[in-house]
């Protein structure tokens, strides 16, 4: 049920992600979805009746879906071409090498205390963190999401009857 949990509330952000990716403001909502992720685990880690802590998860899955979408998102309009793939790619390996990390981290922790406190020392240290990269990365946090190009239009070309198999 706790994976499952996950999934729901990453699918339903993810149906309803046009809400989020129409948002100019992608570098805020980037912060924000993080740092909720990070309060919903450690909600999870202080919940006490099972409904509680499924809801947590699920609040923590669709903040994760929106973190990743706008994260992507961002690096997709602001890498140069010739960077794209690399950057992509390095920007992929983060995102499946951080969180094993903090497997890492949360089970050392719980070993040596709890589930329930390194679930929450794990949730609100993630808040701190991007609180800190948020108070240091002006950038990041002013960062508009350009506004949509116009398609171009050239004079005649829509007016123009195209006979099948032949051009405009």
């Amino acid at each position: 049920m706790f994976l499952s949990a996950v999934a729901v509330g990453g699918i339903t952000a993810g149906l309803l992600s046009g809400t989020v990716t129409r948002r100019r403001r992608s570098g805020l909502v980037q912060l924000s979805a993080a740092c909720v992720w990070g309060l919903a685990l450690a909600g999870f880690g202080l919940a006490g009746p099972l409904w509680l802590a499924l809801g947590c998860l699920a609040v923590a899955g669709a903040a994760d879906t929106v973190s990743v979408v706008t994260r992507s998102a961002l690096v997709q309009l602001e890498t140069p071409d010739a960077f794209r793939g690399r950057v992509s790619s390095m920007e992929h390996v983060i995102g499946v090498a951080g969180p094993e990390l903090g497997n890492f981290r949360g089970g050392l922790l719980a070993s040596a205390t709890s589930a329930s406190f390194s679930l929450f020392f794990g949730g609100l240290s993630a808040v701190l963190a991007i609180a800190a990269v948020a108070a240091i990365n002006g950038p990041l946090r002013a960062y508009r999401t350009p506004p949509a190009a116009a398609e171009p239009t050239t004079p005649g070309v829509a007016d123009a009857t195209v006979v099948a198999g032949q051009g405009p």
